[in-house]
């Protein structure tokens, strides 16, 4: 059997491997495995570096994990054939902090959780609050002040400012893919988790036309707006999220037109 050196493609999948972990510890390797259409023996050895990862193996994992764009980039390195010119370390880095803020859930979390009156500059406090490891909560924390979002005031109080992103479509598209997802696992949660009084998740199915889609967007985003203009106050003492989710059920169907001849 082929042993490979540790690249960064190995790297970057053990770190994603981790990442899973830390946020559901009962993650198992035997359920990464399924997830990328794997058996459980050929990802334990390729996660020990002693079988080699090809183009389509690595193809199959980013399409089954999220990868940030210059995460894919790495991953894929050792497959280029031939060097392209890489952006500047400042342009990654600038698309990884982008594509981390809008995709991470605790990013907007954490500065949400700012503005309540009881909060305390602390990583440990704030992943209590979050219920996150220190180690996520710690690489926000870092973010969202190279980024701007959080800035030390005088006498050492945390401020949230609101600086404009200049993520490209791409790194959006992305990103915003991958925040839809953790709603949904964030959604199960609470539904398992918290009692009826402490969240609501309704639904609603009905029958509709097609062509009145964007303007069920319309009426959603409206609500949107107005939920958040009665309810964010001076003084808040938690943080929640708003998921609405409007989505067919049934098969969308194509135009036909047909010509009929005079």
């Amino acid at each position: 059997m082929e042993k490979t050196n540790h690249t960064k493609a190995l790297q970057l999948l053990n770190e994603k491997f981790e990442e899973i972990r830390l946020r559901n510890p009962r993650w198992s390797q035997r359920a990464l495995a399924q997830r990328l259409g794997l058996s459980s023996g050929a990802l334990s050895e390729i996660l020990r570096g002693k079988r080699s990862l090809n183009l389509k193996t690595k193809k199959r994992i980013l399409e089954k994990l999220e990868f940030s764009p210059r995460e894919r980039n790495d991953f894929l390195e050792d497959d280029l054939i031939a060097p392209l010119e890489k952006p500047t370390l400042e342009y990654m880095q600038l698309s990884q902090d982008q594509f981390h803020l809008i995709s991470d859930w605790w990013h907007f979390g954490l500065l949400n959780l700012v503005k309540t009156k009881s909060f305390k500059p602390d990583i440990f406090w704030i992943g209590q609050r979050l219920n996150l490891p220190a180690k996520i909560i710690n690489e926000a924390w870092e973010r969202l002040f190279r980024m701007g979002f959080l800035i030390k005031q005088a006498g050492g109080k945390i401020a949230r400012k609101h600086p404009r992103l200049s993520t490209s479509d791409h790194v959006f598209n992305l990103s915003v893919r991958k925040s839809h997802l953790e709603d949904l696992k964030l959604i199960e949660k609470s539904i398992l988790d918290l009692s009826p009084s402490e969240r609501d998740v309704v639904s609603m199915t009905l029958a509709i036309r097609k062509e009145d889609l964007p303007k069920a967007q319309d009426l959603i985003r409206q609500f949107r707006d107005e939920f958040g203009e009665n309810l964010e106050t001076k003084n808040p003492n938690e943080v929640y999220k708003l998921t609405v989710a409007f989505y067919p059920l049934t098969v969308i169907t194509k135009e036909v037109h047909s010509h009929v001849e005079n």
